[in-house]
């Protein structure tokens, strides 16, 4: 056991350097070689916003106002999938959007996914806008995100979002990991394998959006890495902002990390074509890197300790820790920005909420509906 603890720590250690150290410093300094693109010619014409939106009835009004203050090109327009709710979210969608928004109601609660996929089979529009019931666009955001489609090599476009920070401006550990996440996909975006979109803000052609798994969590994923295996690129729009407001509490964000968890444990099981290296070198490597290495590291992490525990020499000293461990997962602290050891607390919590996520999805957890991570103020129903 000692052998078998001390090579998952060791494998998990190694993995977490490269993915959270030196490939973001290796692709940054790549990306740095390289020009910042341009896209000749104006936006892109027929674009249309589409959002999945279960029970978002105090938020919906305020984004069908943002959206349509957009109109970033002729024949745009915005649709909303109602995934079954139970409130008022199609009545203030269709009020908010004065005729100018076309309002979906789906009967029953089946997922994002689900409701993306239909979405997606009903639009004629060249270019689908993906976004967030409780996202907020900057002025502007839409017509920054699609002009890269002038350029018929670029397939998808990755926005820039922004979590705003908590009360008295304070920079919580959630703010300070996007930021670092999005230098990382500016750059990978400069090589045009920006792997991995954000669901607040990306951007697609629309005939190379591929049904999604209607169980998966992880569309903004999917959808721009299958486009990316088809040859085209995926580049990153750092101008095209969308701003949310921060988790306050590691309760929220543990739920949101778990799910997240499932889906990547889902894509690790089906997605065998991510590990294609002959095919696409520099996609897997961007997808193993920042990704897999990520998914799969605490993983081990949790199974060293485990093995930790079962062996009698390291018994005495893994215990303790396995018990605080657990105590502090069950019942996880208010988060603070501020101070190193809130920091490591938080990425600790997140890290085993992400390895239970993906040993749940590796075994076939399948739970297509999720209740929505509380934001900001809000608490959790």
């Amino acid at each position: 056991m000692i052998a078998v603890a001390a090579a998952c720590f060791g494998l998990a250690t190694l993995l977490f350097l490269w993915s959270y150290l030196l490939y973001p410093a290796i692709i940054v300094r790549a990306a740095g070689r390289r020009p910042a693109p341009t896209f000749a010619g104006g936006p892109a014409s027929d674009v249309e916003v589409v959002i999945s939106a279960a029970d978002e009835a105090e938020a919906i009004g305020r984004r069908v106002a943002n959206l349509l203050a957009q109109d970033p090109a002729p024949g745009y327009r915005v649709t909303i999938g109602c995934d079954g709710c139970r409130d008022d979210t199609a009545r203030v969608a269709r009020a908010a959007g004065n005729g100018r928004v076309h309002v979906v109601e789906f009967p029953r609660r089946r997922g994002k996914a689900a409701v993306l996929n239909d979405l997606v089979a009903r639009s004629d529009a060249k270019i689908l806008v993906f976004t967030d019931a409780n996202t907020r666009f900057d002025a502007g955001a839409v017509a920054r995100l699609v002009a890269p489609f002038a350029d018929p090599a670029v397939g998808s476009v990755c926005g820039r979002l922004l979590l705003e920070a908590g009360e008295e401006g304070e920079r919580t550990p959630e703010t300070l990991f996007w930021d670092r996440e999005s230098r990382v996909k500016e750059a990978e975006g400069r090589l045009g394998v920006c792997l991995g979109a954000n669901g607040a803000i990306y951007a697609a052609r629309r005939d190379r959006v591929r049904p999604l798994p209607e169980d998966t969590s992880l569309d903004d994923l999917l959808i721009p890495a299958r486009i990316a295996h088809e040859g085209l690129r995926v580049v990153f729009a750092g101008d095209a902002v969308a701003r949310e407001a921060a988790p306050r509490h590691a309760r929220a964000e543990r739920a949101r990390r778990f799910r997240i968890g499932v889906g990547a444990g889902q894509v690790l099981r089906r997605e065998g074509w991510l590990f294609d290296a002959r095919r696409h070198p520099a996609l897997t490597l961007a997808f193993v890197s920042r990704k897999a290495a990520r998914w799969v590291a605490p993983v081990l992490a949790l199974v060293g300790l485990l093995a930790s525990v079962a062996s009698p020499s390291l018994r005495p000293v893994a215990l303790p820790v396995a018990v605080v461990a657990a105590a502090l997962f069950a019942v996880p602290l208010r988060v603070r920005g501020a101070g190193v050891g809130g920091r490591l607390y938080y990425f600790c919590l997140m890290n085993g909420a992400l390895a239970a996520g993906v040993l749940a999805g590796l075994f076939g957890m399948s739970r297509p509906a999720w209740s929505r991570t509380p934001r900001g103020g809000e608490t959790a129903t």
